[in-house]
């Protein structure tokens, strides 16, 4: 490591006090009190050995100390043109699509449903405002189901869909969502089941199956294609 000293003597502590800095080629080469250009210190043979230097009749020659080490030039040598290099373009990734797991209900369903809840409340019909707040309910529990399977949370996305049964078990998205469950934990007959159970209770979402990554090894079986081309009456 060279050694420096700050050369503002008179006008910095660190100066007057002859404080000698080490530091590495590349490190900041200010006095960390005055924030002078620290000069190096010249050892004691190299200062005699310096002094030594006899003085020539044509030209001079001209010692600089610079940051990285010295140099001795007898002319200036001619400046180098300086050249603009464009950047090499930074590729940017593509962000993989997510894969879809289970269907959830729109949130324009859930919605109205919210306002037919309070509607019947303001009419009086408690048993309509009941109904349609119940399934509003199982709406948001369908989402959250799917939400914690996308994570790899099974155990609460079982919770959520036990809680959405148990509110609307007519609802087909309920069975269907379990089925996308049952795959996840490795239960195909079951999921096959609940599959079937959602299609007979009115399953209309045939057009988004194909998004499903869950059904990609599901689709190869007997069952399953069956069931499709028994309950999706638009042909797909």
């Amino acid at each position: 490591m060279a050694k420096y000293k700050c050369p503002t003597l008179g006008d910095c502590d660190k100066a007057n006090a002859g404080e000698v800095f080490e530091r590495s080629p590349g490190e900041d080469l200010k006095c960390p009190a005055c924030s002078t250009q620290l000069e190096p210190v010249i050892s004691a043979p190299a200062a005699a050995a310096r002094n030594k230097v006899a003085p020539v009749a044509i030209g001079a020659v001209v010692l600089a100390l610079l940051a990285g080490g010295g140099y001795f030039f007898t002319k200036k040598a001619p400046e180098a043109p300086v050249v603009a290099v464009e950047p090499a373009p930074v590729p940017v990734p593509v962000a993989a699509a997510p894969a879809t797991t289970g269907i959830a209900p729109s949130d324009e369903e859930t919605r109205a449903l919210r306002q037919q809840g309070q509607d019947g409340l303001a009419a009086g019909d408690a048993q309509s405002a009941a109904d349609a707040s119940s399934r509003a309910a199982v709406n948001e529990l369908l989402k959250l189901a799917i939400a914690n399977m996308a994570q790899g949370k099974l155990d609460e996305a079982g919770k959520d869909l036990a809680q959405a049964r148990e509110r609307g078990p007519k609802e087909p998205l309920v069975y269907y969502n379990t089925a996308i469950l049952r795959l996840k934990q490795g239960r195909t007959d079951d999921a096959l089941n609940e599959f079937e159970a959602s299609f007979m209770a009115g399953f209309k979402h045939f057009d988004k199956l194909a998004d499903d990554r869950d059904l990609d090894e599901l689709r190869k079986t007997p069952r399953f294609a069956a069931l499709v081309k028994q309950y999706d009456t638009a042909g797909r």
